[in-house]
């Protein structure tokens, strides 16, 4: 899943030529897959057990298996449950909402201030849904 060239140089280099010829040269660089393989690739590669990704995920074990499987689109909170479950660093984490075409977290946003915090700080999903139920957020499971 790792890519080449970073998101500002391939920017760079479709506002500097012919779109034809960027599509041409960087045919590697794209990101073809669904976001349930993106999923499945980062369990396998990190050789997680789905049934222990799903207990952690605080998800309805029927709608993650779901998710899992392509058969779920889930909402940004959702997927951010998700990322919580499969011990998402921030980069990771970022990575995977951009994969489903959500936005990235975002520092002055103070719910995602916390999910930023915790996701940093290694916490598991009950430990920022009881930070964002005590600052009345909506929890991410609810």
């Amino acid at each position: 899943m790792s890519h080449g060239k970073t998101t500002d140089e391939l920017i760079n280099e479709i506002k500097s030529g012919k779109i034809e010829h960027y599509i041409e040269q960087n045919e590697q660089e794209f990101t073809e897959i669904t976001l349930h393989e993106y999923i499945c690739n980062i369990i396998k590669e990190r050789e997680l057990k789905k049934s222990k990704v799903v207990a952690r995920s605080g998800l309805n074990r029927i709608y993650a298996y779901q998710i899992f499987a392509g058969k779920r689109m889930p909402s940004r909170d959702k997927l951010i449950a998700v990322g919580f479950s499969l011990q998402l660093d921030l980069d990771d984490m970022d990575k995977l909402l951009r994969q489903a075409g959500y936005s990235p977290l975002y520092a002055r946003s103070k719910r995602d201030a916390i999910i930023i915090h915790a996701v940093t700080h290694s916490k598991s999903i009950f430990a920022v849904n009881e930070v964002l139920f005590d600052n009345e957020f909506e929890i991410l499971t609810s």
